[in-house]
């Protein structure tokens, strides 16, 4: 029997030690919802955990492309809405100054008319944007909107192209297209249809894109539905088994301060023998 050094406390007061640490990990958990607090904790789990955090974020911030380019595209169409009701109305007056029943008089009242339109026309396609950003006319007039994570050609960007309506629109501004008399009405019919044509063809084209934007929509909520519920399985604390847990080690603390007691307290029985 020895009083110098007492084994049997030093291990009992290891076993709370060790019992109160893993109080304090159980708390944690429960306290933040967390599961993974520290990188000590699962450090291949937190790993792939954060991949998929940086993965739900990224797709939150889609959805939000998702939409400003779908209120994009309905900009742009709404444009093309006033130019192709203007189209329609140049061609209305191109129609009666091409027939003989009115004179060259009255075709100059017409077209004051018609350049005004023709004015507007150029003024709608070179200054319609859309947060400071012109969405008709721009460089080449192409505009991408990124829906994707990554940068994969075709894949991560959806792009649309307003080159065919602003060529048209362009040569009909340049131009010194008039209805100053038969002859010139007459020639600028095929002009104006082939605008309203190219117009046609883009509001089709803006519409297509725009439900295709839709489905992918939809595609990235499920997508972070699905990712997120996978990163919720790492990294989320399961209450119910932490709570049981944390019973189990509170217990066991209490169990290694009740035997912490003992072992402090056996050296006194030596004191019997010096008695």
């Amino acid at each position: 029997m020895r009083i110098a050094t007492n084994v049997s406390s030093m291990v009992a007061l290891r076993r709370v030690g060790d019992a109160n640490g893993e109080l304090v990990d159980s708390e944690m958990k429960l306290s933040s919802g967390d599961r993974i607090n520290r990188a000590a904790f699962d450090p291949a789990g937190l790993a792939i955990s954060e991949k998929m955090k940086s993965k739900i974020r990224g797709m939150s911030q889609l959805t939000r492309n998702v939409n400003d380019g779908i209120s994009l595209l309905q900009v742009a169409e709404g444009s093309l809405n006033v130019i192709g009701d203007m189209t329609i109305r140049l061609k209305e007056l191109a129609l009666q100054s091409a027939n003989d029943t009115i004179t060259d008089s009255e075709r100059s009242m017409a077209d004051v008319e018609f350049q005004h339109l023709k004015t507007e026309i150029g003024r709608l396609a070179q200054s319609t944007s859309f947060n400071g950003n012109l969405v008709l006319k721009n460089d080449g007039s192409v505009y991408e909107i990124q829906i994707g994570l990554d940068n994969q050609t075709n894949i991560d960007q959806i792009t649309y192209n307003m080159q065919r309506t602003l060529g048209p629109v362009n040569e009909l501004r340049t131009t010194s297209l008039n209805i100053l008399n038969k002859s010139e009405s007459q020639a600028s019919l095929s002009k104006i249809d082939n605008l309203l044509g190219n117009i046609n063809e883009s509001k089709a084209n803006l519409g297509s894109v725009s439900n295709r934007m839709t489905s992918v929509m939809q595609n990235v909520l499920v997508s972070k539905e699905n990712l997120s519920s996978s990163n919720s399985k790492i990294r989320d604390t399961d209450i119910a088994a932490e709570a049981s847990n944390r019973a189990a080690l509170d217990i066991r603390r209490n169990a290694s301060i009740a035997m912490l007691a003992q072992a402090n307290s056996r050296p006194g029985v030596i004191t019997k023998l010096l008695e």
